[in-house]
Protein backbone atom coordinates (compact mmCIF):
# COMPACT_ATOMS: atom_id res chain seq x y z
CA UNK A 1 0.00 0.00 0.00
CA UNK A 2 1.41 3.69 -0.61
CA UNK A 3 2.91 5.60 1.86
CA UNK A 4 0.19 8.15 1.56
CA UNK A 5 -2.42 5.72 2.65
CA UNK A 6 -2.21 4.71 6.63
CA UNK A 7 -2.72 0.95 6.25
CA UNK A 8 -5.15 1.03 10.00
CA UNK A 9 -7.04 4.05 9.21
CA UNK A 10 -8.00 2.45 5.39
CA UNK A 11 -9.24 -0.85 7.20
CA UNK A 12 -11.54 0.76 9.61
CA UNK A 13 -13.12 2.95 7.02
CA UNK A 14 -13.54 0.00 4.60
CA UNK A 15 -15.38 -1.94 7.91
CA UNK A 16 -17.23 1.33 8.42
CA UNK A 17 -18.21 1.34 4.77
CA UNK A 18 -19.33 -2.45 4.76
CA UNK A 19 -21.46 -2.02 7.96
CA UNK A 20 -23.10 0.97 6.44
CA UNK A 21 -23.86 -0.88 3.18
CA UNK A 22 -25.35 -3.67 4.97
CA UNK A 23 -26.98 -1.65 7.55
CA UNK A 24 -31.13 -0.39 6.58
CA UNK A 25 -30.59 2.72 4.64
CA UNK A 26 -32.20 5.72 6.82
CA UNK A 27 -35.99 6.16 6.58
CA UNK A 28 -36.21 6.94 2.63
CA UNK A 29 -37.34 3.30 2.27
CA UNK A 30 -41.13 2.69 1.42
CA UNK A 31 -43.35 1.73 3.82
CA UNK A 32 -43.31 -1.65 2.72
CA UNK A 33 -39.78 -2.14 2.89
CA UNK A 34 -39.57 -0.61 6.42
CA UNK A 35 -42.99 -1.76 8.27
CA UNK A 36 -44.36 -5.23 8.84
CA UNK A 37 -47.71 -5.50 5.85
CA UNK A 38 -50.43 -5.73 8.86
CA UNK A 39 -51.10 -9.25 9.81
CA UNK A 40 -54.78 -10.21 8.99
CA UNK A 41 -57.34 -11.91 10.95
CA UNK A 42 -58.44 -15.67 9.92
CA UNK A 43 -62.09 -16.89 10.93
CA UNK A 44 -63.63 -17.20 14.37
CA UNK A 45 -62.43 -20.56 14.90
CA UNK A 46 -59.18 -21.15 12.36
CA UNK A 47 -56.71 -18.36 13.24
CA UNK A 48 -54.07 -17.10 10.70
CA UNK A 49 -50.53 -17.36 12.44
CA UNK A 50 -47.43 -15.88 12.05
CA UNK A 51 -44.26 -16.49 13.85
CA UNK A 52 -41.52 -13.88 14.79
CA UNK A 53 -38.71 -12.57 17.50
CA UNK A 54 -39.22 -9.64 18.84
CA UNK A 55 -35.64 -8.11 18.78
CA UNK A 56 -33.70 -4.74 20.38
CA UNK A 57 -33.07 -2.32 18.16
CA UNK A 58 -29.98 -0.47 17.82
CA UNK A 59 -29.57 1.29 20.92
CA UNK A 60 -30.62 -1.55 22.91
CA UNK A 61 -34.16 -0.32 23.13
CA UNK A 62 -36.90 -2.48 22.98
CA UNK A 63 -40.50 -1.23 22.22
CA UNK A 64 -41.69 2.16 21.83
CA UNK A 65 -45.23 3.67 22.10
CA UNK A 66 -46.18 7.00 19.68
CA UNK A 67 -49.76 8.40 19.75
CA UNK A 68 -51.29 9.91 16.39
CA UNK A 69 -53.99 11.40 14.63
CA UNK A 70 -55.02 9.73 11.60
CA UNK A 71 -58.77 9.95 9.59
CA UNK A 72 -59.28 10.47 5.87
CA UNK A 73 -58.92 14.20 4.51
CA UNK A 74 -60.29 14.11 1.20
CA UNK A 75 -59.33 11.30 -1.07
CA UNK A 76 -56.41 10.82 1.21
CA UNK A 77 -55.92 9.70 4.83
CA UNK A 78 -54.08 12.40 6.71
CA UNK A 79 -50.94 10.82 9.50
CA UNK A 80 -50.36 13.41 11.96
CA UNK A 81 -48.12 12.34 15.17
CA UNK A 82 -48.83 13.35 17.90
CA UNK A 83 -46.65 15.45 20.01
CA UNK A 84 -47.86 14.43 22.81
CA UNK A 85 -45.91 11.35 22.15
CA UNK A 86 -42.57 13.28 23.86
CA UNK A 87 -44.50 14.42 27.06
CA UNK A 88 -47.97 14.75 27.23
CA UNK A 89 -47.40 18.52 28.29
CA UNK A 90 -46.29 19.28 24.45
CA UNK A 91 -48.99 20.89 22.40
CA UNK A 92 -50.81 19.49 20.20
CA UNK A 93 -53.64 20.87 18.07
CA UNK A 94 -55.33 18.10 17.22
CA UNK A 95 -55.95 17.42 20.82
CA UNK A 96 -56.83 20.72 21.42
CA UNK A 97 -59.37 20.25 18.73
CA UNK A 98 -60.98 16.74 20.08
CA UNK A 99 -61.55 18.62 23.43
CA UNK A 100 -63.16 22.27 22.00
CA UNK A 101 -65.17 19.64 19.50
CA UNK A 102 -66.39 17.34 22.50
CA UNK A 103 -67.82 20.82 24.43
CA UNK A 104 -69.91 21.75 21.79
CA UNK A 105 -73.07 20.04 19.77
CA UNK A 106 -73.98 16.59 19.56
CA UNK A 107 -72.64 17.24 15.81
CA UNK A 108 -69.30 18.55 17.10
CA UNK A 109 -68.75 15.57 19.27
CA UNK A 110 -68.64 12.89 16.77
CA UNK A 111 -66.81 15.03 14.97
CA UNK A 112 -63.92 15.26 17.59
CA UNK A 113 -64.15 11.06 17.63
CA UNK A 114 -62.17 11.44 14.18
CA UNK A 115 -59.79 13.67 15.42
CA UNK A 116 -59.37 11.72 18.36
CA UNK A 117 -55.73 10.74 19.72
CA UNK A 118 -54.75 7.16 18.98
CA UNK A 119 -51.59 4.78 20.30
CA UNK A 120 -49.42 2.30 18.78
CA UNK A 121 -46.01 0.54 19.70
CA UNK A 122 -43.14 -0.19 17.45
CA UNK A 123 -40.64 -2.73 17.38
CA UNK A 124 -38.35 -4.56 15.52
CA UNK A 125 -39.80 -8.17 14.75
CA UNK A 126 -37.62 -10.52 12.78
CA UNK A 127 -40.10 -12.63 10.60
CA UNK A 128 -39.90 -16.28 11.20
CA UNK A 129 -43.07 -17.12 9.31
CA UNK A 130 -45.98 -15.00 7.53
CA UNK A 131 -48.12 -17.24 5.73
CA UNK A 132 -48.71 -14.72 3.33
CA UNK A 133 -44.87 -14.89 2.04
CA UNK A 134 -45.58 -17.67 -0.98
CA UNK A 135 -48.38 -14.86 -2.62
CA UNK A 136 -45.55 -12.31 -2.64
CA UNK A 137 -43.04 -11.49 -5.22
CA UNK A 138 -40.14 -13.25 -4.38
CA UNK A 139 -38.03 -9.26 -3.67
CA UNK A 140 -41.19 -8.25 -1.47
CA UNK A 141 -41.20 -11.47 0.47
CA UNK A 142 -40.40 -10.94 4.76
CA UNK A 143 -39.13 -14.43 5.92
CA UNK A 144 -36.17 -14.40 7.57
CA UNK A 145 -36.09 -10.18 6.83
CA UNK A 146 -36.07 -7.86 10.62
CA UNK A 147 -39.42 -5.46 9.84
CA UNK A 148 -40.81 -2.81 12.03
CA UNK A 149 -44.08 -3.92 13.91
CA UNK A 150 -46.56 -1.73 14.80
CA UNK A 151 -48.91 -3.57 16.94
CA UNK A 152 -51.58 -2.68 19.12
CA UNK A 153 -52.48 -2.69 22.98
CA UNK A 154 -53.84 -5.93 22.83
CA UNK A 155 -50.08 -7.34 21.72
CA UNK A 156 -48.53 -4.76 23.85
CA UNK A 157 -50.22 -6.67 26.76
CA UNK A 158 -49.09 -10.03 25.59
CA UNK A 159 -45.19 -8.66 26.51
CA UNK A 160 -46.02 -7.22 29.41
CA UNK A 161 -46.92 -10.09 31.07
CA UNK A 162 -44.08 -12.01 30.42
CA UNK A 163 -41.52 -8.75 31.60
CA UNK A 164 -43.96 -7.83 34.95
CA UNK A 165 -43.91 -11.24 35.91
CA UNK A 166 -40.75 -11.55 37.62
CA UNK A 167 -41.70 -15.56 38.80
CA UNK A 168 -42.93 -17.09 35.54
CA UNK A 169 -42.60 -14.97 32.80
CA UNK A 170 -39.61 -14.92 30.01
CA UNK A 171 -38.41 -11.13 30.72
CA UNK A 172 -35.52 -10.49 28.42
CA UNK A 173 -35.65 -13.63 26.77
CA UNK A 174 -38.71 -12.70 24.17
CA UNK A 175 -36.19 -10.15 22.61
CA UNK A 176 -33.12 -12.87 22.89
CA UNK A 177 -32.11 -13.84 19.33
CA UNK A 178 -29.80 -16.40 20.62
CA UNK A 179 -30.90 -19.82 22.46
CA UNK A 180 -32.66 -18.94 25.39
CA UNK A 181 -34.78 -16.20 22.91
CA UNK A 182 -38.48 -17.52 22.55
CA UNK A 183 -40.48 -16.75 19.36
CA UNK A 184 -43.94 -15.09 19.11
CA UNK A 185 -46.75 -17.11 18.25
CA UNK A 186 -48.93 -14.23 17.03
CA UNK A 187 -52.23 -15.83 16.75
CA UNK A 188 -55.16 -13.92 14.90
CA UNK A 189 -58.66 -14.94 15.12
CA UNK A 190 -61.99 -13.01 14.03
CA UNK A 191 -64.62 -12.29 16.49
CA UNK A 192 -68.70 -12.92 15.79
CA UNK A 193 -70.10 -10.29 14.38
CA UNK A 194 -71.68 -7.43 16.34
CA UNK A 195 -74.77 -6.08 16.44
CA UNK A 196 -73.58 -3.52 14.13
CA UNK A 197 -72.28 -6.45 11.97
CA UNK A 198 -68.46 -5.76 12.04
CA UNK A 199 -65.78 -8.43 12.53
CA UNK A 200 -62.34 -7.42 14.75
CA UNK A 201 -59.22 -9.10 15.08
CA UNK A 202 -58.63 -11.53 18.08
CA UNK A 203 -55.20 -11.93 19.86
CA UNK A 204 -56.28 -13.74 22.77
CA UNK A 205 -54.68 -17.53 21.24
CA UNK A 206 -50.94 -15.30 20.79
CA UNK A 207 -48.57 -16.70 23.15
CA UNK A 208 -44.93 -16.71 23.26
CA UNK A 209 -43.46 -20.25 22.08
CA UNK A 210 -42.77 -23.13 25.38
CA UNK A 211 -39.23 -23.76 23.87
CA UNK A 212 -36.40 -21.33 22.78
CA UNK A 213 -34.63 -21.54 20.51
CA UNK A 214 -31.42 -19.56 18.27
CA UNK A 215 -32.00 -17.51 15.27
CA UNK A 216 -28.94 -18.93 13.72
CA UNK A 217 -24.81 -19.02 14.47
CA UNK A 218 -22.90 -15.84 16.13
CA UNK A 219 -22.60 -14.64 12.40
CA UNK A 220 -26.06 -15.02 11.44
CA UNK A 221 -27.77 -13.79 14.08
CA UNK A 222 -25.18 -10.43 13.91
CA UNK A 223 -26.35 -10.05 9.97
CA UNK A 224 -30.23 -9.65 11.89
CA UNK A 225 -28.85 -7.48 13.97
CA UNK A 226 -27.71 -4.60 11.60
CA UNK A 227 -31.40 -4.91 10.12
CA UNK A 228 -32.77 -3.60 13.44
CA UNK A 229 -34.11 0.04 12.91
CA UNK A 230 -33.54 2.57 15.81
CA UNK A 231 -37.30 3.29 17.09
CA UNK A 232 -36.53 6.74 18.62
CA UNK A 233 -35.17 7.59 15.09
CA UNK A 234 -38.43 5.90 13.06
CA UNK A 235 -40.58 7.94 15.46
CA UNK A 236 -38.78 11.27 15.14
CA UNK A 237 -39.26 10.44 11.08
CA UNK A 238 -42.42 10.79 11.16
CA UNK A 239 -42.86 14.04 13.14
CA UNK A 240 -44.39 16.85 10.36
CA UNK A 241 -43.94 20.11 10.67
CA UNK A 242 -45.67 23.46 11.30
CA UNK A 243 -46.82 23.93 7.53
CA UNK A 244 -48.13 20.32 6.87
CA UNK A 245 -49.82 20.57 10.44
CA UNK A 246 -51.62 24.25 9.14
CA UNK A 247 -52.31 22.96 5.68
CA UNK A 248 -54.09 19.40 7.50
CA UNK A 249 -56.08 21.99 10.09
CA UNK A 250 -57.50 24.19 7.02
CA UNK A 251 -57.97 21.41 5.12
CA UNK A 252 -60.56 20.23 7.88
CA UNK A 253 -61.68 23.44 8.44
CA UNK A 254 -60.49 23.60 11.74
CA UNK A 255 -57.74 26.38 11.73
CA UNK A 256 -60.71 29.05 12.68
CA UNK A 257 -60.87 26.46 16.36
CA UNK A 258 -57.40 26.60 17.24
CA UNK A 259 -55.57 28.78 14.72
CA UNK A 260 -55.02 31.66 17.33
CA UNK A 261 -53.90 29.46 19.93
CA UNK A 262 -51.65 27.22 17.34
CA UNK A 263 -50.16 30.52 16.56
CA UNK A 264 -49.38 31.63 19.68
CA UNK A 265 -48.02 28.69 21.22
CA UNK A 266 -45.79 27.56 18.61
CA UNK A 267 -45.06 30.70 17.15
CA UNK A 268 -45.51 30.80 13.34
CA UNK A 269 -43.00 33.29 12.87
CA UNK A 270 -39.95 30.94 14.17
CA UNK A 271 -37.45 29.94 11.95
CA UNK A 272 -39.58 26.82 9.80
CA UNK A 273 -38.70 23.24 10.90
CA UNK A 274 -36.73 21.13 8.84
CA UNK A 275 -39.06 18.11 9.21
CA UNK A 276 -41.39 16.14 6.82
CA UNK A 277 -43.78 18.55 5.47
CA UNK A 278 -43.67 16.93 2.21
CA UNK A 279 -45.01 13.84 3.51
CA UNK A 280 -46.60 11.70 1.23
CA UNK A 281 -49.92 10.09 3.59
CA UNK A 282 -51.05 7.98 0.55
CA UNK A 283 -48.33 5.65 1.96
CA UNK A 284 -49.95 4.99 5.21
CA UNK A 285 -52.98 2.13 4.76
CA UNK A 286 -56.13 3.42 6.38
CA UNK A 287 -56.36 1.56 10.12
CA UNK A 288 -58.02 -2.04 9.71
CA UNK A 289 -56.77 -5.43 10.91
CA UNK A 290 -54.74 -4.63 13.63
CA UNK A 291 -57.15 -2.48 15.39
CA UNK A 292 -59.91 -3.58 18.37
CA UNK A 293 -63.05 -1.90 20.06
CA UNK A 294 -60.71 -1.58 22.73
CA UNK A 295 -57.53 -0.44 21.10
CA UNK A 296 -58.91 2.06 18.68
CA UNK A 297 -62.33 2.69 16.52
CA UNK A 298 -61.46 4.47 13.57
CA UNK A 299 -63.85 6.00 10.79
CA UNK A 300 -64.35 3.80 8.55
CA UNK A 301 -65.02 1.11 11.08
CA UNK A 302 -67.73 2.97 13.28
CA UNK A 303 -70.63 5.39 11.82
CA UNK A 304 -71.12 8.54 13.92
CA UNK A 305 -74.47 7.21 14.45
CA UNK A 306 -72.84 4.20 16.32
CA UNK A 307 -71.08 6.52 18.87
CA UNK A 308 -73.38 7.20 21.89
CA UNK A 309 -72.49 10.27 24.51
CA UNK A 310 -71.45 7.98 27.18
CA UNK A 311 -69.05 6.49 24.39
CA UNK A 312 -67.64 9.18 23.41
CA UNK A 313 -66.89 10.89 26.74
CA UNK A 314 -64.87 7.32 27.87
CA UNK A 315 -63.02 8.00 24.71
CA UNK A 316 -62.46 11.58 24.84
CA UNK A 317 -61.78 11.98 28.69
CA UNK A 318 -57.96 12.00 28.85
CA UNK A 319 -58.14 14.98 26.59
Amino acid sequence: MSKWIKKELFKNFTKEKKEEAEAPQGFGLRRSELVWETPQKGTSERPKVYEGRFLPDKKGGFYRKYSYHMFQSGEKWAFILCPKTNGMDNYCPFCSVTSKLYQGTAADKKMAYNYKRKEKFVVNFFLVNDPRDPERDEDNRVNGKVRLYEFPQKVEMKLKEEITDTKNGYGFRIFDPSEEGHNFILKVLATKKDPNGNVWPDYSSSQFARTSESLGTDDEIEKIMKQCVDLEDYIKSLEVGQERMIEVLKTEMLWDLVGEEYSKVIGLTAEKEEKQDDIDDSAWDKPKEEVTPEDEVTVDEKSDDDLSDDALLAELENY
